[in-house]
């Protein structure tokens, strides 16, 4: 999975840069082919950025990560 493009959207938005590299610390422990761990990563993802995440986004976010990856449809979808 490439990181690249959530790790630049999350620097757009200003987000403390030492936190998004402890999460992304964090994902480079877990079994991201786990749904569980892909959930985790997101609400913290979300906490990080000062996001509300509905269980309905959060499984609109699973279902494009299943369907296509990291791509601009998941970055446009959580803007």
């Amino acid at each position: 999975m490439d990181f690249r493009l959530l790790i630049d959207m999350l620097a757009k938005a200003n987000i403390n840069s030492e936190k998004i590299y402890d999460l992304v610390k964090e994902a480079s422990s877990l079994d991201l082919s786990k749904e569980e761990n892909q959930r985790i990563l997101i609400r913290e993802g979300a906490k990080l950025a000062n996001k509300n995440l509905t269980k309905e986004m959060e499984d609109k976010i699973i279902l494009i990560l299943k369907e296509k990856g990291i791509s601009s449809d998941l970055l446009n979808y959580v803007k």
